[in-house]
């Protein structure tokens, strides 16, 4: 097919952060080289979400089924193309699924719809005005110099830093026998420079402005909704990567509020936990899980009891695979 033809469509999970997700909307809707299709899917958000989406005709009314996923399409046209519109297409899950639910759902329903190639991104990311076209025009110079399937991904900068060099998550390095490379942690674009080769770094932050297509579902299959949050991206990626090339397009800008380290709480569960099931991904697992479990039990007593148990919980449901959402942890 010829890759004009090709269709595009952005899957954006959100969950209580209206304003946020406007803004994302807004860099979306005003991209240089637009979408066909936006996908909000809206982890049954209580701030409003949808009331403001539809107080600014972004999405169609729903039918009253807060007890069941539900879904509308709207046509919107696009600023300064009074002749070009997109479909946004909203999906309100029927409970928060986190994340990994809505990538889940997200994935499916666009693969489903027919759209080769798919840009995944949290409700709190911006995207620079020209970041689709660069990604385009980079996939095309791949196809063209037969490159083997691949992943691309936008350079995910810090938002609170004018520089565009500071990054919101660290790039790593692949080792020698393809695994991450321990301990290498790069936050700044000026760091890699040397290991850049024709405007691509070998490395991606999933789900922070990923840009896939449409075979990867095929090949890899969806994000695992049973880690509900907290390494479902990872997972993924190490999925994927053992199939496909991946690349940041270092010149696709996004930006992302600045990574910060979350306080102890019901988070901790789903992050100890779901990393024992990521760690099986890599070499020296047993070294991984002890290394985690050494870590997170530390950390769990600097808690008192109720600490531990959450971290003992965590390690024994970890090493055993049991994934789901436990609604016995959340507060």
């Amino acid at each position: 097919m010829d890759s004009a033809q090709e269709k595009i469509a952005a899957v954006i999970v959100t969950y209580n952060r209206k304003n946020l997700l406007g803004e994302c909307l807004d860099s979306l809707l005003g991209q240089s080289y637009p979408l066909d299709a936006i996908y909000v899917v809206d982890n049954h958000s209580t701030d409003g979400s949808y009331d403001f989406l539809l107080g600014r005709k972004l999405i169609s009314p729903l039918e009253d089924s807060n007890d069941q996923l539900a879904e509308t399409v709207r046509p919107v046209p696009l600023p300064g193309l009074p002749d070009r519109r997109l479909e946004v297409h909203y999906l309100r899950m029927p409970e928060n699924t986190g994340c990994a639910g809505g990538f889940h759902e997200g994935l499916k329903r666009a693969a489903e719809a027919g759209f080769h190639w798919l840009w995944l991104m949290d409700d709190d990311l911006r995207t620079a005005p020209d970041a689709l076209e660069v990604l385009v025009q980079k996939k095309r110079t791949l196809e063209a110099g037969r490159y083997g399937p691949f992943i691309l991904n936008c350079a995910v900068l810090s938002k609170d830093r004018a520089d565009n060099d500071r990054l919101a998550f660290p790039l790593q390095e692949f080792s020698a026998s393809g695994n991450p490379r321990i301990g290498v942690y790069h936050w700044r674009l000026s760091e890699v420079q040397d290991k850049v080769q024709d405007g691509l770094y070998r490395w991606i932050c999933p789900f922070n402005g990923t840009f896939i297509p449409v075979r990867v579902v095929t090949e890899v299959g969806l994000p695992n909704k049973e880690f509900f949050i907290e390494g479902e991206e990872k997972d993924f990626f190490w999925r994927a990567a053992r199939r496909f090339d991946v690349y940041t397009v270092v010149s696709s800008r996004v930006f992302h509020p600045p990574f910060r380290k979350g306080t102890f709480g019901w988070k901790q569960y789903y992050l100890i936990r779901n990393m024992f099931v990521v760690n099986r991904h890599f070499n020296f697992t047993a070294l991984r899980n002890l290394k985690l479990m050494v870590l997170s039990l530390a950390r769990g007593l600097r808690h008192g009891r109720p600490g531990l148990a959450l971290v003992v919980r965590a390690i024994r449901d970890g090493l055993a695979g049991r994934l789901g959402k436990r609604d016995d942890i959340h507060p």
